[in-house]
This record gives C-alpha cells, sequence and structure tokens, in this order.
C-alpha cells in the first residue's frame, strides 16, 4: 500500500467512528414523563478466558431525574450454551452487577441465551436474550502511543493512540475499547465502527483514538484518566459485533439529545433491544475479540519518533 493510499484509507477511516458503549460502565436509561418501569440490560459476553464476563442490571428513571439508577439486586441471572447453563452471582449485595464463573466465556460460532428473573415494580418477571459469537473480524497486531502536545505538568496532555492490524475480507462491525492499567474506558471513552472503508485491508499506523488527559477526565472516569507515567501499560481491545448491535447503539446516539459527554446519558425508552419480556430494555451480545498491549517507555515521546517504526 502507497502513502497515498494509507493517508486515504486513515481519512476515510475517521468518518465511520462513532461512541460506544460496552460492559464496562452502566447504561443510563431516562424516559420522558415514565408511568412504568424498564428493566435495562447490559450484557456482553466474550471470548476472553481470562476477564470476568458480566450482566449489569438497573431500573429506568425519569428524563428529568438526575441521579444514579437503582440497581435491580438478588435477581437470578445466567446464560446457557446449549449444553450447560452457567449461574452469574451479584458480586456485592445491591451492586445490580452479576459475574460468571471464574474462566467462563463464550467461543465464536457458539450461540448462548442469557435468562434473567427479577421483581421490577413489585412484580417478578422472566426475560431472555440470545445472541451468536460471530468469528473475529479484526486482528490487532500493534498498539502504540504518541504524545500530541498540551501542557507537560501532568495536565491538559494529548497522546495520539495508533493500532496496527488486518480486518478480514467479511464485512464486520466493531467495538473498540482500551484499558489503562486496571482501569476499563467507559462508554463515552470507546468506539463503535463500521469496516465499510477498509474492508480486507491492513490498518497501517491507525490513529484510532486519543487520550485527553485533564483534571476532569480523572474526576470522570478516574484512572482511565490519569496522566500516561513511565510503566503504564495501555491495552486496546477490539470486538467483532453483529450488526444488530452496531445499528441498536446506533440507535442509541441518533436518539440522544446533543453530543452531551458521557454519551448515553439521556436514553429513550423506545430504543431497540433483543431483550424479550415485559417492559425491558438494552442488550445481549456475544463478541469474538483481539487485543495488544503497549508499556509507556517516555510519556512524552514525539509523535514523529514513532511514525513509521513498524514495517507497513
Amino acid at each position: 500500500m502507497c502513502t497515498s493510499d494509507r493517508i486515504t484509507l486513515i481519512l476515510l477511516f475517521s468518518f465511520c467512528i462513532a461512541f460506544l458503549s460496552g460492559c464496562s460502565e452502566e447504561v443510563d436509561v431516562h424516559t420522558r414523563n415514565m408511568d412504568r418501569t424498564y428493566l435495562v440490560v447490559e450484557a456482553m459476553l466474550t471470548d476472553q478466558p481470562d476477564v470476568p464476563q458480566c450482566v449489569l442490571l438497573t431500573e429506568s428513571i425519569d428524563y428529568f431525574v438526575e441521579e444514579v439508577p437503582p440497581a435491580v439486586s438478588g435477581a437470578k441471572v445466567s446464560v446457557s450454551d446449549g449444553t450447560r447453563s452457567y449461574v452469574f452471582t451479584e458480586d456485592s449485595v445491591g451492586s445490580g452487577r452479576y459475574v460468571g464463573p471464574e474462566g467462563f466465556c463464550g467461543v465464536p460460532g457458539g450461540t448462548y441465551k442469557l435468562e434473567i428473573d427479577a421483581t421490577i415494580d413489585g412484580e417478578l418477571n422472566h426475560y431472555e436474550a440470545v445472541s451468536t459469537m460471530e468469528q473475529p473480524g479484526f486482528r490487532v497486531d500493534a498498539v502504540d502511543y504518541m504524545y500530541a502536545g498540551g501542557q507537560v505538568s501532568q495536565m491538559d496532555s494529548l497522546w495520539t493512540i495508533a493500532v496496527w492490524g488486518e480486518d478480514m475480507p467479511s464485512v464486520n462491525y466493531y467495538y473498540a475499547s482500551a484499558r489503562l492499567n486496571e482501569a476499563v474506558f467507559p462508554m463515552a471513552l470507546s468506539l463503535a465502527i463500521d469496516d465499510k472503508y477498509f474492508n480486507g485491508q491492513k490498518v497501517v499506523c491507525f490513529p484510532i483514538t486519543t487520550l485527553y488527559q485533564t483534571g476532569l477526565t480523572r474526576q470522570m472516569y478516574g484512572d482511565c484518566g490519569k496522566y500516561l507515567e513511565t510503566g503504564d501499560v495501555f491495552t486496546l481491545n477490539v470486538y467483532t459485533i453483529p450488526k444488530d448491535y452496531f445499528d441498536f447503539y446506533m440507535g442509541f446516539i441518533s436518539s440522544t439529545v446533543g453530543a452531551a459527554i458521557p454519551m448515553l446519558q439521556s436514553q429513550p425508552a423506545n430504543c431497540p433491544t433483543n431483550i424479550e419480556g415485559k417492559n425491558a430494555m438494552g442488550y445481549f451480545v456475544a463478541c469474538s475479540s483481539s487485543s495488544a498491549s503497549v508499556v509507556i517507555e517516555e510519556p512524552l515521546r514525539p509523535y514523529y519518533k514513532k511514525l513509521f517504526s513498524f514495517p507497513f
């Protein structure tokens, strides 16, 4: 691929990026003049055995109520693969976060069924959702960082995160999230990607995202917003997701008033969902993944020093 083709690819690729959430942050669902309470489900099953699989359950709240949505505690949650059922247990009473057995994960090509028994508005209801895990559509070969400017006094600084990899020939959709040390990036810092402009091609030093570290981002997102220091480990995770899940989040974004950060803060009750049951919303998705990490050696390393250091 020539340099001009690479530049064209990067420019085209930039137009197909949008914000997306994952299982790292609860979905806050608000509805206008709500006359009923909805169960809100956020569940992502991956093929990573070393990463806890989790299901987040909350209740919807009125659009104009500025408070944290109530967690749904005491529910029965399980995921089955057609042969065996795996029970998810609440990690702490009242958290609404249910975690699968240690080492449990999905397998590409497998179909999984989520089942939930939860009490909403004093009524016990049963909920189900089914998702098939697609084969990995993108291989992440490497990830790196370049300092892009700003102050150097451990605040108001900007880094560019670049990725090397290869997209598979089939049409795919991706959810790209990250981790800085043990801090998992929330929905406002994640991405949804459509591969229509780079399908089947190699991606070389693509600036997939930026880290804008300020006192405010540190306050909002904890260590996800910390100033990069020597020894920190940055990990990029790219998940292959089905189109209906991609459309689900695009629906969230298009229905969100303005471009508030965090995204999806005020969500409509009529967004599409694959959760079956009385008054339910949210999504259950099974997705394969690929990842790469980089150890921060020189936090203020200029962009140009690494731009062409990887083979094309």
